[in-house]
């Protein structure tokens, strides 16, 4: 009777050479697409933390494929589909992490999370081959020209594509240390990162040029490969000694930073019940009593995004756990900035806030409201027009919109000047110039960050997210202190200088001394920095246009 269920040696022989041919089909669309699998590991190894090594021939292996093997759209796609795909399970693979911390998914639905991030993460990678593809065949293009099309359409649409995390390859360069990011003031990090993508062009040029046996072109590719290192060494010259007119300043601040360190479990406990709430205010509350005796030179004290676990409105300013911080604050003559909640009675909206407290416990003005919120964790798409939302994902956030850009205004009593102007950031909103210019354009003296970034694994993303919030500093030549849950808090100079940094997962106090100019000046970047897309579609069409006439 068994027999009948064991399966024959045809059988066997049937699934053996089945297996076979998928491995074939697999090892054969691998060999074709490898330039895109180099691309993606080498993008994904030059993410922060690591060092950039491949910063100026990442892109190289994906624009060589698509320059000169690339037969079609759809070739075009799948290298560029594959490239994207693999950096963001090399740069991002935190957000497994997080999906199961913050979203509360099993450790299947957090991978599974990975996979659907990576799939979509960086459409505009083939989506940009794709079009510059159909462009080159429009114009009929030959030669060099077809290159710069591909990395130009790159360019344009990394910088309009819409993103969740806005990374891209101009903020290693601060990472790293090197003195372009000093010139960001002029070009801003998109302008670094147009820099390192044209650079990429200019090596992948070179490398075909290499390939070329012709004898009289031998060194050609090194000609090309110099004028690629010259443009990187002139970046960098740019920006040598562009600090320093900003460390001349007329004012100071001294703000006491309290990193907290509460755990995921604690945090989101206090946030469901008012009784749970209590150990963690009072945790800060200690914590910030001996910074204070620590440190009685400072002005200012700031708590990181909703370290105050409830609402902290007016109507609620009475309510217990508010009531023991601001009879604390009485005490200490020590005014706060804090991230808490906020509630709009009227529509019943809540909020993501910074508050501020002054040395008598009293909110002299209404607090900032969160206005970039993060998809899928503070807000889900069209849930502000679907009101089951909330029912169908309920571990997932629904923060309301707030109404943009704010500056504060704060009378420091402790301050030798009777007030500072405080460009407050929460989060993710310190990863998009345009809101930093905002907040400069409306006299914001000093930028101020709180974050959270308990919910990401590390080292990755918390690496990741503070370099580029502290960029928007040297963009705008204004100083940035960040107070963060569990870490990393820092403050960054005008000039570019990093102050000390707290560790990850630990609590910590520190003083940050920040000086700064009661009127600084507008940057470059800050007055035309929006030009960048025209920019690089003028030039884009400059170079199919030639391209077309001169046939190069």
């Amino acid at each position: 009777m068994l027999q009948r269920f064991m399966p024959t040696e045809q059988a066997k022989t049937s699934a053996k050479i089945r297996v076979k041919k998928i491995f074939e089909c697999a090892s054969h669309f691998l060999h074709r697409y490898r330039l895109g699998v180099i691309s993606g590991v080498l993008i994904g190894m030059n993410y922060i933390p690591f060092y950039p090594w491949a910063e100026f021939f990442c892109l190289s292996p994906l624009f060589l494929f698509w320059w000169t093997r690339a037969q079609n759209k759809r070739q075009t796609f799948v290298a560029g589909w594959l490239t994207q795909f693999l950096l963001n399970l090399i740069g991002f693979h935190w957000i497994a992490y997080t999906a199961i911390e913050f979203g509360h998914f099993p450790v299947w639905g957090g991978i599974l999370s990975l996979l659907g991030f990576a799939a979509i993460a960086h459409l505009y990678f083939p989506v940009a081959g794709v079009i510059a593809h159909w462009l080159i065949h429009r114009f009929q293009l030959k030669g060099k020209s077809s290159l710069f099309v591909y990395a130009l359409t790159f360019a344009l649409l990394d910088r309009l594509a819409p993103k969740i995390f806005p990374w891209h390859f101009g903020y290693p360069w601060l990472w790293a240390g090197w003195p372009g990011a000093q010139f960001t003031d002029v070009i801003g990090f998109e302008g670094l990162n147009v820099i390192s993508i044209l650079v990429n062009a200019l090596m992948t040029w070179s490398i075909v040029e290499g390939l070329l046996k012709y004898a009289k072109a031998r060194r050609k590719p090194w000609l090309i490969a110099s004028g690629a290192a010259a443009i990187v060494l002139a970046v960098n010259l740019a920006g040598v000694g562009r600090e320093v007119p900003w460390k001349t300043t007329d004012a100071e601040l001294n703000v006491l930073a309290i990193q907290g360190n509460i755990g995921n479990f604690d945090k989101l406990m206090a946030e469901l019940r008012s009784e749970f709430g209590a150990p963690v205010v009072k945790k800060y509350i200690d914590l910030s009593r001996q910074a204070i005796s620590a440190h009685p030179e400072a002005h200012l004290m700031i708590w990181p995004e909703t370290a105050f676990p409830t609402l902290l409105d007016r109507p609620s300013m009475n309510q217990r756990l508010a009531m023991q911080v601001r009879s604390f604050l009485r005490e200490t003559h020590m005014p706060l900035l804090t991230g808490a909640y906020s509630h709009d009675g009227r529509s019943r909206s809540v909020y993501n806030g910074i508050f501020f407290l002054d040395e008598n416990g009293e909110a002299p003005f209404e607090p900032y409201r969160k206005s970039i919120l993060l998809v899928f964790g503070e807000t889900f798409p069209f849930s502000e027009y679907i009101d089951y939302m909330g029912k169908l994902f309920p571990n997932q956030g629904s923060f309301a919109h707030g109404s943009g850009p704010k500056v504060f205004r704060l009378p420091l009593a402790r301050a030798s000047d009777q007030s500072v102007a405080l460009g407050p950031q929460i989060c993710y909103e310190g990863l998009y110039p345009w809101f930093s210019a905002e907040l400069s354009r409306e006299g914001a003296q000093i930028f101020t960050n709180v974050t959270n970034d308990s919910w990401f694994w590390r080292p990755f993303e918390p690496n990741q997210h503070l370099y580029m919030t502290l960029a928007r500093s040297i963009e705008f030549r204004r100083p940035l202190f960040r107070s963060t849950n569990t870490g990393i808090t820092t403050a960054i100079l005008a000039s570019g200088e990093i102050l000390e940094k707290s560790p990850i997962g630990e609590e910590w106090t520190g003083v940050f001394r920040i000086p700064y100019l009661k009127n600084p000046e507008h940057t470059f970047y800050e007055r035309y920095g929006a030009a960048w897309p025209w920019i690089l579609l003028s030039t884009l069409v400059l170079v199919l246009v030639l391209g077309k006439r001169f046939k190069v």
